[in-house]
């Protein structure tokens, strides 16, 4: 699956979970035109104005895009509550990275593999203890 045809997939689901009309996003301004539309979006061969257009308008985030195409390798991702909760972890290290700017300002080597992992293990063991607490106080709550 290529990037634009994965991003069509979850233009259409998102179109479809939404339940709007090609009349509704014509007259939006996220499509141009109906005629067509479903056949280009299905074969993905929407314009990129169009690809843009309903990006926006759809507020599809491009980060959860990426981590469910390119990291997960399937679309259906983008729907799933890990793609976002890694796409506001990324987000969070723009901040990190900002806030440590000094100290990741010089030219350092890049991480060993091992030592990726390690970290991507980190925020993984925190995801699941951040679930842990939720669904303990979900209980409470009954």
């Amino acid at each position: 699956m290529t990037l634009m045809q994965g991003l069509c997939a979850i233009i259409a689901r998102e179109i479809g979970r939404r339940d709007l009309s090609l009349r509704h996003l014509c007259e939006a301004g996220a499509i141009r035109r109906r005629q067509g539309f479903r056949e280009r979006l299905a074969a993905a061969t929407l314009c990129s104005q169009e690809i843009d257009a309903l990006v926006r308008y759809l507020e599809i985030d491009p980060v959860r895009v990426v981590i469910a195409l390119e990291v997960f390798g399937d679309s259906e991702s983008y729907f799933e509550t890990l793609g976002l909760n890694l796409s506001n972890v990324c987000r969070a290290l723009k901040g990190a990275a900002e806030r440590h700017e000094a100290a990741l300002d010089c030219a350092f080597e890049p991480m060993r593999p091992g030592l990726c992992a390690a970290i991507a293990d980190r925020i993984c063991q925190a995801l699941v203890a951040h679930h842990a607490r939720v669904e303990e106080a979900r209980s409470a709550a009954l």
